[in-house]
């Protein structure tokens, strides 16, 4: 893949993620109107803290696969 095909991806990728985060956050705050300021951050912070266990869990298990794929063949 070119280097920038690569770059290309990262970039939309960071994108999206970014768009979709400050949507989650907002969406949050609107959820949490009635509370403060440090209540409305410490949930933010929580469900962050929750997608990146949950997307380091699907990393590793997507790279357990792989590695069981080749050590069957």
């Amino acid at each position: 893949m070119k280097k920038t095909h690569l770059l290309g991806l990262a970039l939309w990728r960071g994108g999206v993620i970014l768009a979709g985060g400050y949507l989650a956050y907002q969406g949050l705050r609107m959820l949490l109107s009635f509370t403060d300021a440090q209540l409305e951050l410490a949930v933010a912070i929580l469900v962050t803290g929750i997608l990146f266990v949950f997307a380091s869990v699907v990393g590793e298990r997507i790279q357990d696969l792989r590695s069981e794929r080749s050590q069957g063949e």
